[in-house]
């Protein structure tokens, strides 16, 4: 049977899939957005037959991460490889934040300019620029049925940043020769979250109560699905890739969705944490399916402008024209959103990495320049 490894040598190394699977998560956001921006809450989408989709939707996209990171942490010094991290990540970032304060805020906000930009929310809300979250603007979309959220989708940012940060560590100290302590991390994880949700956190010092309580709460989950991921590439000669065992896994994931009752088991630790294997597993068997994206999109990575723009633009078309059904706000900022993407791509993020990738190769051709000094 053929393992993973198998299938990344006959598709050269690179997953041809995987532009679509993050296109396909970061539009499930935006649509888990409308449905939140429009009455006010989720508890419509939790009520729906599709709640686990959603609910796995960001998990997936670390699990994705976990599976593609991996390769580059072991490849690449660990300094080229947090600066390739940090020039994908951060100027995307930093574009989006200071639109937010600087362009949305100021048509939007009911207060003065003057008392918008003295407020200390508006410099508060220059610590998303650390990967920092904080969520409101002074007088921002206050009157939005989702009041106050100006940018919701920020809250991934420093959970992503601290998976690579782990990983770097990880490399740093020779994951390639003790793979098994990947999945080993993540079964520790993901007991200590249900042992810490269940029972609570002993009694400890103020500093580290927040720590841990940060470390074990719904942001915390992410770094389990991302080992998951991890798990699946370092063990990729073992792993059987096979389409019947990702079918197995699709129906696990619906039968549980339509099953069991999203409201109630949506923040339950037991079960998000049982669904990292079938989610992992999943989404890099669909990574290295030869799936083509759609025409328009094969201009470049919109994915992550997507996830990253689309809040604002949706709270700010339901600041001016107040919405009503999930699926009309979804039609109208569908082009938007999908514009300021795909601007963010070739503006931003595209010419930012073209400058890291020549500056790595500069890197690696005086390092093998041949000694020309005179003897």
């Amino acid at each position: 049977m053929q393992t993973f490894q198998g299938r990344l040598d006959a598709v050269g190394g690179f997953g041809p899939g995987y532009d679509l699977v993050r296109l396909v998560l970061c539009y499930e956001v935006v649509v888990w957005h409308c449905i939140a921006l429009t009455a006010g809450d989720v508890s419509g989408g939790l009520q729906s037959p599709f709640w686990l989709p959603f609910t796995l939707m960001v998990p997936m996209f670390f699990t994705l991460s976990g599976f593609l990171v991996t390769a580059s942490a072991m490849r690449l010094p660990w300094r080229d490889y947090m600066l390739n991290r940090a020039a994908r990540i951060l100027p995307a970032l930093f574009a989006v934040v200071l639109f937010a304060m600087l362009v949305a805020g100021p048509i939007a906000t009911s207060l003065p300019l003057a008392d918008y930009f003295s407020d200390r929310r508006f410099w508060h809300y220059g610590t998303n620029l650390l990967a920092l979250p904080y969520h409101q603007l002074p007088g921002v979309f206050e009157a939005n049925p989702y009041p106050g959220a100006v940018n919701g989708s920020l809250w991934t940012v420093r959970w992503e940043i601290g998976c690579y940060i782990m990983m770097a560590i990880m490399a740093l100290w020779g994951i390639a020769r003790r793979p098994w302590v990947v999945p080993l991390l993540a079964l520790i994880w993901a007991a200590a979250n249900i042992v810490v949700v269940n029972i609570g956190l002993p009694a400890m010092p103020r500093a580290a109560g927040v720590v841990t309580g940060q470390v074990f709460s719904a942001g915390g989950l992410l770094f389990p699905y991302f080992l998951g991921g991890a798990s699946i590439y370092l063990f990729r000669d073992r792993i059987p890739y096979h389409g019947g065992l990702a079918a197995a896994c699709l129906l696990l994931i619906a039968a549980v969705s339509v099953l069991l009752d999203g409201q109630q088991l949506q923040k339950d630790p037991v079960l998000l944490l049982v669904m990292i294997a079938p989610s992992a597993y999943l989404v890099s068997w669909a990574g290295l399916q030869k799936l083509a994206v759609p025409a328009p999109y094969r201009g470049g990575d919109y994915s992550y402008g997507v996830y990253l723009w689309h809040m604002p633009v949706l709270q700010l078309i339901q600041h001016f024209a107040r919405i009503e059904q999930w699926w009309l706000l979804l039609l109208v900022g569908f082009l938007p959103v999908t514009l300021l993407a795909a601007a963010s791509w070739h503006v931003i993020e595209s010419p930012v990495l073209a400058a890291r990738r020549q500056q790595t190769r500069s890197k690696h051709a005086a390092s093998t320049q041949p000694n020309q000094a005179t003897p």
